[in-house]
């Protein structure tokens, strides 16, 4: 989800900037630099996640002035890639579809807020909580971290931004946001199942690609 710029007030740009730069620097002194020098085979994965999230970005509806709704497929990359290396190439990948689209780069830490960080954050917390003993099933984590991971971001992303234009005084925007509350249901349906198709495809077809999904757990006998 993307806000323009006119829709914020100033001082959340700036908290939400200074928030951006101390999470970009966890996430580049977290990354697995080493790993990515040793399997040159991962940064294709990283550069082509990027890829795909800005393509799926671009497709794009504006139901509402100032806001830009798309699905977000940060689900999926950060099961394949990680959270340091999804928050990284997803927030180039923002930084590209903003200036591509022409927007106002002060409306990008708050968009990289919701676009970004919760969506990678919620999808990382919620692969790590699946990976218990009681759940060693393949089908555990493709519906719980896939499908259901999917559709909960969109949940907490509307759920989050809601609540920030109810803070920060924009009262009138959530009645006419109001007026498209079943598209949520639609966003949320379509991001669970592409990125539960995904995750699916890639834990049957290529494992080793998901960072998040180990085979030797999930597959073998207990």
């Amino acid at each position: 989800m993307q806000i323009q710029a006119y829709l914020l007030p100033d001082y959340l740009s700036l908290m939400a900037g200074s928030l951006q730069l101390i999470v970009l620097l966890m996430a580049f002194y977290h990354a697995p630099w080493r790993v990515l020098r040793l399997d040159p085979g991962r940064i294709h994965l990283v550069a082509g996640g990027a890829v795909a999230c800005l393509v799926l970005w671009l497709i794009n509806i504006r139901t509402v002035d100032g806001l830009i709704l798309h699905l977000l497929g940060m689900t999926t990359l950060t099961l394949v890639v990680g959270w340091s290396l999804s928050i990284i190439a997803a927030s180039l990948s923002l930084l590209v579809m903003n200036l591509l689209l022409g927007l106002d780069l002060c409306g990008y830490p708050v968009s990289w807020f919701f676009t970004v960080l919760l969506p990678a954050s919620v999808s990382s917390t919620l692969a790590s909580l699946l990976y218990r003993p009681g759940l060693r099933n393949p089908f555990v984590y493709m519906l719980g971290a896939g499908f259901a991971g999917g559709g909960l971001v969109v949940l907490l992303v509307a759920l989050l931004a809601v609540a920030l234009f109810a803070l920060t005084g924009m009262g009138n925007l959530l009645e006419v946001i109001s007026e498209y509350w079943p598209l949520l249901l639609l966003m949320m349906f379509s991001e669970a199942f592409i990125n539960g198709m995904c995750v699916s495809a890639l834990a049957i077809f290529f494992p080793d690609w998901l960072k998040t999904f180990d085979d030797h757990f999930y597959l073998d006998d207990a």
